[in-house]
């Protein structure tokens, strides 16, 4: 049966250790993401607008510790957060490099919506690069792998902007027409076709029908939602061939300007569409409704409003109070105008280093992902040739673990073993304080019968089978209640004082009432120094003796004492008969045996102390001791 324990226990760690190594392999990369990935992502995310180069080297960071965990998901999502950070700089090689990497990266994921995004803003980047067979390519994938109404609808205006740029002006209307049937378009959605359909008029050279389709679209702009700059670019682009549309008079170009001037257009184009009008009102010399503009424009100005835009409006403002002969207010738009042109200039300055560091950064961290795919082969390399020493080790720590199982279980059969034979011991030593106990019990009954006593021996019989039941029925229990110990002591030390009543007195006093009735201790511990004081101390004295027993309570201790003034031990044992002698006492070499045994299996400290009372007198009496502790 041991055995069988042991080969099972094995198994199981096997199987335990097979399977812990697959979750820890599995969970590897998802403990980097929850760990470091996503933190370094968010800081990104969170600085790339005012520091682009700092949310680079960020993302540097995540790529590179995600490649080290083989956390492909945050490697491919570092990868679109970088081609983001590209885009808004402007780098559109270096934008669709990154995208392409991210889609290699992230391979069969599940994330179908994601993988769509990428391909529609790679679609985007390939048009701005007039590469129009990548740009369809990458829109066509995006609705194979899209099912997100919005990203689809964009990606379908997409492919009329690829026809659109090699000219298929049908073709690009019939795409249009295709969206405008089979999706449902809101405000804005609607206001990008219409602007598409406008771009594509402008190529027919059919201006009735591309101002209209322009119209439509600013008319269809929410009145109080600002638009990001991708849903306007269709709508400025538009605009700006309608402006530049051949045989245009300054009246329509104006009604044009107009009508794009809502809340809904961003903030920077604004002050752009403000400004263009005042020039157009410029040029016909209509000076207050461009100054009207102007002012429009100034007070459009935001704290991060595009600098040479600013110079511009002051430099404007500036010449239109130079010809209403307000040369100190000119003058002072002449200060702000160079003051924001030189903001421009610091800011030009400012992106063209910055961009040189993204590409330097770009090229660094190229050369850094390398640098790991050369030691991560090295890596394999190694742990293959380690692979071998590895199993070996393994084989033997799981022998050498099997060995300390085996032993272990030895060791606890042994153990269980022993406390069998201890308890049983145990038993066998409380069952021999039974017949002791008896048989001189048995003889006090005797003693009466002897001097014709029948009362007496009537009486000592009815309390002496009263203290045998008690007896009998605590025979089979290793533990009884402590009260029930001290009862049966007392009925016990009332018979031996009934049959020797002449040669001692005694007095039993228990001061325990607190714990006395939740404790258990092993029965007959107490009775056979009793029987001892009485039967060998008392029983010779030649004048009237006295026997205490008592029980008290000391801290975490019960404490019981029986002291007698008997003869003692050394003149008890002179006192012998040649029978005595030859007859081995068991009372108290019984009970030595059992409190050892019950401190051992049960883990008790039961403490007994025996000693003469007063070993110079002549009757040298005898003091026991017990400690029973309470927990």
């Amino acid at each position: 049966m041991e055995y069988r324990r042991y080969i099972w226990c094995l198994l199981f760690i096997a199987f335990s250790c097979t399977i812990y190594g697959q979750e820890n392999e599995q969970n590897k990369s998802s403990k980097f993401k929850r760990d470091r990935g996503p933190t370094l992502l968010e800081q990104a995310s969170k600085v790339k607008d005012r520091s682009p180069t700092k949310a680079v080297k960020l993302v540097e960071q995540a790529v590179l510790q995600a490649a080290k965990q083989k956390d492909w998901q945050t490697e491919g999502e570092a990868y679109v957060l970088l081609a983001n950070i590209y885009e808004d700089i402007d780098q559109k090689a270096l934008a669709i490099q990154r995208y392409e990497q991210a889609l290699n990266v992230l391979g069969n994921s599940k994330n179908l919506s994601q993988t769509a995004s990428i391909h529609q803003r790679m679609g985007q980047l390939f048009l701005n690069l007039n590469d129009d067979l990548r740009a369809e390519s990458s829109f066509r994938l995006c609705l194979e792998y899209g099912i997100e109404n919005d990203l689809r609808l964009k990606c379908e205006e997409g492919l009329a902007d690829v026809e659109l740029l090699r000219g298929n002006v049908t073709g690009s209307i019939t795409q249009l027409d295709f969206v405008s049937e089979n999706y449902q378009l809101d405000s804005i959605s609607n206001a990008r076709v219409e602007a598409r359909r406008s771009q594509a008029y402008v190529q027919q050279n059919d201006y009735s029908k591309a101002s209209e389709s322009f119209y439509n679209s600013v008319n269809t702009l929410p009145k109080n939602q600002k638009l990001d700059r991708e849903d306007y670019a269709p709508i400025e682009k538009a605009q700006e061939e309608l402006l530049n549309f051949k045989d245009i008079d300054n009246a329509d170009k104006l009604a044009v300007q107009n009508s794009v001037i809502s809340n809904a257009i961003p903030d920077d184009v604004f002050l752009k569409e403000n400004l263009k009008i005042a020039e157009l009102y410029e040029a016909e010399n209509n000076l207050p409704e461009a100054e009207k503009f102007i002012a429009a424009s100034k007070n459009a100005i935001l704290e991060n409003s595009d600098a040479e835009t600013v110079a511009n409006v002051y430099k404007k403002s500036s010449e239109i109070n130079q010809k209403k002969g307000r040369f100190g207010a000119a003058l002072d738009d002449l200060e702000k105008y160079i003051s924001a042109k030189e903001r421009a200039i610091q800011k030009l300055e400012g992106d063209l280093k910055q961009q040189v560091d993204i590409v330097k950064g770009q090229k660094e961290l190229d050369e850094r992902k390398q640098l790991f795919y050369l030691e991560e082969k090295e890596r394999e390399l190694f742990q293959s040739q380690l692979k071998a020493q590895k199993i070996i080790i393994g084989f033997l720590c799981l022998m050498l673990l099997a060995s300390v199982i085996y032993f272990y279980f030895l060791f606890k059969n042994i153990k269980s073993k022993r406390r069998a034979n201890q308890m049983l011991l145990l038993k066998s030593l409380r069952t021999q304080m039974n017949p002791h106990f008896i048989f001189n019990a048995l003889n006090s009954v005797n003693n009466f019968i002897a001097k014709n006593d029948e009362k007496a021996a009537n009486k000592f019989l009815s309390e002496f089978s009263r203290l045998m039941r008690k007896v009998l029925d605590y025979s089979q229990n290793d533990f009884i209640p402590f009260s029930e110990e001290i009862e049966l002591n007392e009925l016990y030390l009332k018979l031996e004082h009934f049959r020797f009543r002449d040669k001692f007195d005694y007095r039993f006093q228990n001061e325990v009432q607190l714990h006395g009735y939740d404790l258990e201790v092993p029965p007959m511990l107490i009775q056979p120094f009793i029987e001892n004081a009485v039967w060998h101390g008392l029983r010779y004295k030649e004048n009237r003796g006295q026997l205490d027993v008592l029980v008290r309570e000391d801290g975490n201790n019960i404490i019981i004492t029986i002291q007698d003034n008997g003869i003692g031990r050394e003149k008890s044992k002179a006192l012998k008969t040649e029978n005595q002698k030859t007859y081995k006492s068991t009372g108290l070499d019984n009970v030595s045996k059992r409190v050892a045994l019950v401190n051992e299996i049960y883990h008790k400290n039961y403490e007994i102390n025996v000693r003469d009372l007063n070993s110079q007198a002549e009757d040298a009496g005898t003091f026991v001791q017990i400690k029973i502790p309470i927990s």
